[in-house]
């Protein structure tokens, strides 16, 4: 019997960049709503749950039939967050857990079902998802995070700089040699909970990822290549794109799960 699969949806009020973010309206909904609902259509979950510091956010999640938890606002991180929600008893059952970034209301499916499946099945203690990055300017922009993937497909690096760096030649985006980091994570229960025991360490200061901690630890961690994604919404302009590209996407019905 495969092992069951737990979505938490992190998702904390403050936002330096974007007020408010979870609740921000995006095509008629909070984009929180969005997120929600496209997580709660992708089959291989089990359960979805909402993970957050607020009791506003809270209130709306059940006003639309979200599975919400309260969490301590003091957390760091949201896979802090996500950590804390495994910890309940009712959880327990979970043995797959997928960190859901709160702010990624196109999720992808196949993104999600490669990550289990790594973990499931590939023997990998934690897993994440990469695109192939497509042109210099992306490369070169200190925002998107890179990916340098091992031979047996296991994370080597992430950063910010451009990598790899050809030492005589110009790069060739032509191949899945050059990787941009999807911020999803796909954890087997121990590895989350060793994960956020562990201190923040010193490559992860410099760069501010703290997907680097498990990684300088010795943690193994598999880099499924899945095709691209439309980016998080983490500034007002991302927003108006986000609501340009849903109101031209059909408005999702309820799904069935939320209206048990």
């Amino acid at each position: 019997m495969s092992a069951l699969v737990l979505g938490v949806i992190p998702a904390r009020i403050g936002s330096s960049r974007l007020p408010r973010k979870p609740l921000f309206p995006i095509a008629g909904r909070p984009l929180l709503e969005w997120v929600w609902r496209r997580a709660m259509g992708i089959a291989v979950f089990d359960a979805v749950v909402v993970a957050t510091d607020s009791a506003e956010v809270a209130d709306a999640c059940r006003a639309v039939g979200a599975e919400v938890r309260l969490t301590d606002p003091a957390h760091p991180s949201g896979t802090d967050r996500v950590a804390e929600v495994v910890r309940a008893a009712e959880y327990a059952g979970f043995e797959v857990i997928v960190n859901v970034q709160g702010d990624e209301p196109f999720l992808r499916a196949e993104h999600v079902e490669e990550a289990v499946r790594l973990v499931r099945e590939g023997g990998w203690e934690l897993a994440t998802v990469a695109t192939p990055i497509r042109t210099r300017a992306e490369w070169l922009e200190t925002s998107v995070v890179k990916v340098v993937r091992g031979d047996d497909g296991g994370a080597l690096l992430f950063t910010r700089a451009p990598v790899p760096h050809p030492r005589d030649a110009e790069p060739d985006f032509r191949d899945d040699t050059y990787l941009r980091h999807v911020g999803l994570y796909a954890y087997r229960r121990d590895a989350l909970l060793r994960w956020v025991a562990l201190p923040e360490g010193r490559l992860e200061q410099i760069e501010k990822l703290e997907q680097l901690r498990p990684l300088a630890a010795g943690m193994r961690m598999g880099v499924a290549v899945g095709p691209p994604a439309e980016g998080g919404i983490d500034t007002p302009a991302d927003a108006e794109r986000a609501e340009r590209l849903l109101w031209n996407q059909s408005t999702p019905p309820p799904t069935e799960r939320a209206a048990e």
